[in-house]
């Protein structure tokens, strides 16, 4: 999305909405598009990179926890007898 938000084309069709709407609201609908454009760079891809690493940690954590079920369900976490 971040991508997306800095493309020529997506910044033309922005400027381009703002014609389908009355004159006394352009201004205002201007400044609101520049303030949150500004908030997304300031925040969106610090956020977007803690969510991702969020989610990575949730897989591994998932993938251990299961790795670790499955290891004892079959035996090879058991200490054997130490029958000699």
């Amino acid at each position: 999305m971040l991508w997306l938000m800095r493309r020529p084309w997506m910044k033309r069709l922005q400027r381009a909405s703002l014609s389908l709407l009355s004159e006394n609201r352009r201004d205002r609908a201007r400044e609101s598009m520049c303030r949150q454009n500004a908030l997304a760079r300031k925040f969106g891809l610090p956020l977007l990179v803690f969510t991702i690493n969020l989610l990575l940690a949730s897989i591994i954590i998932t993938l251990s926890f299961f790795a670790l079920v499955h290891l004892s369900e079959s035996g090879a976490l058991t200490v054997p007898d130490g029958q000699s």
